[in-house]
């Protein structure tokens, strides 16, 4: 026995007593109105419930609302039925019209028992098949996604602990900056000057088993709001120090939560670093950040790593490039923030702007190149803050390690 609720539409007493006979006594639920407006108005009462009715069949020439113009109104009301429709008064250009509007099937008059009966069936097992096949897909859209909810959910907890800490927001962003001077696998100096107290650039390094992981990212904006999400980039990274996750995969989760858990969408960039000490090789990620420098020590050779990607927390789909290089002791990776090209000044004269650029910022280190990390880091910062006349214009960072 069936248990589908039917609904018919057919103003012909015989017909619809006949088709309601044959349909009963398969054990199909009817029931039974004698215009498209009845209809129309059953379908809508029992969309305000979870009973609604798993097919409809009806005539197209019917009193106050035809067929055509019931199918229609069913679509314009955005509501998902299995529709047959059975016709003696049907021609070529109405059976494309039916078409157009998603008729399932179409039933002739007169018509056979047996023929009214494959036809239900036939429609309904569509609609199940159909049905089982996108719940299969979800399905498997949801055991794809699993291992990486448990990813956030780790990365969650780790940023929410942290978060309870905060006491102020502009306290705490000045303490994620408590870099050592010593103490890492590498040798270290940086340069850091928020243009207001709160500001989104932000950098950190730890040791790993086999050298060091490095992260430089840039939080658009000045205020609370890039203050908050500097902090949930800290606990990703301090998580990931502990996980060791590539570089992709750390941008992904990050990507995930900022979209997930950010008060408002903030363009992100940054860079990721590892380096393996052992193997004297780096791998680097980027996500739409300035481009890093690499000094090559044997060549006495400055140049640029080119590695592009996505920015991070505007876009459910990212992609990220990596790339490996390898290192040899002396060598020295530059790192910064995009304050440090998009420097400027006005000329007093002419009122002509003039900005530093990535090649400016090329040649005042190329030209410090000789002196100490720390020396070359500090005439650097100098010469930057010469050039701009001493007026930032956004937060300014600028990092450079050397191998060992």
């Amino acid at each position: 026995m069936q248990n589908e609720h039917i609904l018919i539409a057919e103003d012909d007493i015989g017909m619809k007593t006949s088709l309601k006979f044959i349909l009963e006594d398969e054990g199909y639920k009817i029931t039974d109105v004698s215009n498209g407006k009845a209809a129309f108005e059953k379908i809508q009462a029992v969309c305000q419930t979870d009973k609604m009715f798993d097919l409809l069949i009806t005539d197209i020439q019917m009193p106050e609302l035809n067929g055509i113009q019931l199918i229609k109104s069913i679509s314009q009301a955005g509501i998902d039925l299995p529709v047959i429709v059975f016709s003696g008064y049907g021609d070529k250009q109405t059976l494309i019209e039916l078409i157009r509007l998603g008729c399932d099937d179409f039933l002739p008059k007169p018509f056979e028992p047996d023929e009214v009966i494959q036809k239900v069936r036939d429609v309904l097992d569509k609609v199940y098949a159909n049905k089982a096949i996108e719940e299969k897909k979800y399905s498997e859209l949801i055991k794809q996604n699993i291992n990486l909810a448990r990813e956030i959910d780790s990365y969650k907890r780790s940023f929410s602990s942290l978060r309870k800490e905060l006491d102020t927001a502009i306290i705490t962003y000045k303490d994620l900056f408590c870099l050592r001077d010593e103490g890492y696998a590498v040798s270290i100096a940086y340069r850091i000057q928020e243009l207001r107290d709160l500001g989104g650039d932000f950098i950190d390094i730890r040791n790993t088993n086999n050298g060091c992981d490095v992260i430089i990212a840039d939080v658009a904006g000045h205020d609370m709001a890039a203050s908050y999400h500097t902090v949930m980039i800290k606990s990703f990274f301090d998580e990931n120090c502990r996980t060791q996750k590539d570089g992709n995969t750390f941008f992904q989760l990050l990507n995930h939560s900022l979209l997930e858990n950010g008060k408002n969408e903030r363009m992100v960039t940054g860079i990721f670093l590892r380096l393996d000490l052992q193997r004297l090789q780096a791998e680097a990620v980027s996500a739409a950040h300035p481009q890093m420098l690499f000094f090559d020590s044997q060549r006495h050779l400055l140049r640029q790593i080119d590695i592009s990607g996505n920015v991070l927390g505007m876009f459910k789909h990212v992609d990220f490039d990596t790339i490996k290089f390898p290192i040899n002791s002396g060598d020295r990776l530059i790192m910064y923030s995009d304050g440090i090209p998009n420097a400027c000044y006005v000329d007093g004269l002419t009122g002509k702007k003039y900005t530093l650029k990535a090649s400016g910022v090329y040649n005042i280190l190329d030209a410090s190149m000789h002196l100490s990390l720390h020396d070359m880091i500090a005439k650097a910062w100098d010469e930057i803050e010469r050039f701009s006349r001493f007026k930032q214009t956004d937060d300014m960072l600028l990092f450079a390690l050397e191998i060992p």
